[in-house]
């Protein structure tokens, strides 16, 4: 039984995919778990491997095109089983019965079609059976035409329009003199400016940004935490040959808060809150010409040490675009952190299938008074956003002094 290569959903808010190039040829051996293509999601390009043995029997799609997810786009099987352009495979589902020679048919509903003379593709597209067939009707070339479907492919609507257009007499061309049209000058504020389309990642992000924005109610609280103590323990350490930065510091104070205020780890659904049992949280790491948000699975379970450790490795993958993609989805809870720019704070937008996420900025010296006396202390802003469907006011404050006490009291955090 043949097997068909679908575009995967490589990420939770990936919706089509485009395939970047093919690893395998049609005709090469096949073994479980080898890369046949790779994938540009909406986050980064990723290896698509085989998750069968066999011989590649078709590509369905090109190097460039872009599909929905779930679309075929290859097939795998025994050498014998199917030749590449014959009929559609037997899916796996479907009971196994001895191939045999079939010629492709419309669907059911329609009558019997005379088998289609061959007709070469157009170089840069497809055509599905039903659309050779209705070609070889109207006697029309499908060399001839571009198609307006995903990748180039023709579509029964291209042929129609062809139809008419070889149906319409020409009538002999009339000379007119036709008057230069009239351009408006540009605007003085854009004549030195240029137009950058944009990129696959900078459209998903604004996709996803705009579905938050138009879907979440955000409201925002925020907190001054003092790092004085937290500043300490990474200096300390580092004395003993330990590298871990402050950052770790925070997320390990978000995942422990988390615990005690689930409501925060969890999502809306049409029934009601869905409380996550674990906390998998998720860290934005700025890349060239995007962002990306890969996830600490189970960080609550983590200590410092371990969580600087996971943060660490996850980064240098998405920097690298070598992060696989449970990597960088399942996110239950986010962390934004833009301390390193210099920025005292920010409010950040609340990741879909979220309901918050916290933003801090940098660490600035300010005058404090403690026990009546003047002093100088590391001053960091932290913002929590929240999805007001679910987090009230008072429970976003408990959540922050929780997340501030931790940090400072960071001898609390487990090591």
């Amino acid at each position: 039984m043949a097997t068909e290569i679908t575009m995967p959903k490589l990420s939770d808010t990936m919706t089509e995919g485009q395939l970047g190039a093919w690893r395998k040829s049609v005709g090469d051996k096949i073994e479980r778990g080898d890369i046949i293509a790779e994938v540009e999601t909406d986050k980064a390009t990723m290896d698509l491997e085989a998750f069968t043995s066999g011989t590649l029997l078709e590509q369905r799609i090109q190097a460039g095109e872009l599909v929905p997810v779930g679309t075929v786009i290859g097939l795998i099987g025994l050498p014998d089983e199917v030749a590449p352009g014959d009929a559609p495979p037997v899916k796996e589902s479907a009971p196994e019965v001895p191939p045999v020679a079939v010629q492709e048919q419309s669907p059911a509903a329609a009558p019997d079609l005379p088998a289609p003379e061959h007709h070469p593709l157009p170089p840069s597209g497809l055509a599905a059976p039903i659309v050779r067939h209705r070609a070889a009707e109207l006697g029309i070339d499908l060399a001839d035409i571009t198609g307006s479907g995903p990748g180039g492919r023709v579509l029964l609507d291209d042929l129609e329009r062809q139809a008419k257009v070889e149906e319409t007499p020409q009538e002999p061309p009339v000379m007119t003199t036709i008057d230069p049209v009239k351009i408006a000058e540009p605007a003085s504020t854009r004549q030195n400016a240029n137009f950058e389309p944009l990129n696959r990642m900078r459209a998903a992000i604004a996709k996803v940004t705009t579905e938050s924005w138009r879907t979440i109610p955000h409201f925002y609280v925020s907190i001054d935490v003092e790092m004085g103590q937290a500043e300490k323990v990474v200096h300390d350490l580092k004395a003993e040959g330990i590298a871990v930065s402050l950052n770790s510091l925070i997320l390990a104070a978000a995942a422990a808060t988390l615990v005690k205020y689930p409501g925060l780890n969890a999502t809306l659904t049409d029934k009601g809150i869905l409380k996550f049992a674990t906390v998998n949280l998720g860290f934005a790491v700025a890349i060239e010409n995007g962002l990306l948000v890969p996830v600490i699975k189970g960080a609550e379970n983590m200590g410092v040490r371990e969580l600087n450790d996971e943060a660490g490795r996850l980064a240098a993958k998405s920097r690298t675009g070598n992060i696989a993609a449970d990597e960088i989805s399942g996110g239950t809870f986010s962390v934004s952190n833009l301390g390193m720019h210099g920025v005292s704070s920010l409010a950040s937008i609340i990741m879909p299938g979220q309901s918050g996420i916290l933003a801090v900025g940098a660490l600035a010296e300010r005058v404090l008074v403690r026990n009546g006396k003047l002093e100088v202390g590391k001053i960091m802003t932290a913002t929590l956003s929240c999805d007001h469907r679910i987090i009230d006011g008072a429970y976003a404050a408990g959540f922050l002094n929780e997340f501030k006490r931790l940090l400072e009291h960071p001898s609390e955090l487990p090591a």
